[in-house]
């Protein structure tokens, strides 16, 4: 499980849509566009918006406008290509400031097999360490995101290791490596995930 409360700066790209969802309900969805930046290089990559309702501002959009959104992201892999899609709640018109994906991120899953990596900084130590949720997309086909987190808490816990079930709140951070994104968590609380009847 992965579920990201953010807000997001962009261009719509693709036109908007009036649809009916399977309840009869309306909503509305296009496209969204925003541009990432680290120290070493940028990609724009596709966001894809839906909307419940129907909202003049939405229904308005033309491509090319700006917007700032506010809503939950969810995150898919299939093969090599990472989907992207955000079910908004808030819509704001002309935002300031630069394209951004900012804020928090759930997660729940498990450690790769390769240790927790101790590290010293400037300010003490932290440790680093990946993790990857899965979502089944088919008979017998899965999704599976992983996710690099920073941790500056004070101890490591004991059961924290190769293959350990994980919970995390953090702060969501999006880069892109290899001309894809990357997610990134800088942990601000962290427990072992105890699995019941659950297909997560």
């Amino acid at each position: 499980m992965i579920k990201c409360n953010v807000t997001v700066i962009g261009t719509v790209n693709r036109s908007v849509e009036l649809k009916n969802g399977r309840d009869g309900n309306p909503f509305v969805t296009f496209g969204l566009n925003v541009l990432l930046k680290d120290n070493q290089e940028s990609k724009s990559i596709d966001i894809s918006v839906a909307s419940d309702g129907e909202d003049d501002d939405s229904l308005s959009l033309s491509k090319g406008d700006r917007v700032k959104l506010k809503g939950v992201l969810s995150l898919k892999r299939i093969g090599d290509a990472t989907y992207l899609n955000l079910s908004a709640d808030e819509l704001s018109l002309n935002p300031k400031g630069a394209d951004s994906i900012i804020g928090q991120i759930q997660f729940r899953g498990t450690l790769g097999s390769k240790e927790v990596v101790e590290k010293m900084g400037k300010k003490g130590g932290f440790r680093t360490f990946d993790a990857y949720s899965s979502e089944k997309i088919g008979e017998q086909q899965y999704s599976y995101i992983w996710v690099h987190f920073i941790d500056f808490s004070d101890e490591t816990p004991d059961w924290l290791g190769p293959k350990a079930k994980i919970e995390v709140d953090g702060k969501l951070e999006l880069q892109i490596f290899k001309g894809s994104p990357s997610i990134n968590c800088r942990v601000e609380s962290l427990t072992e995930w105890i699995r019941e009847n659950t297909n997560q």
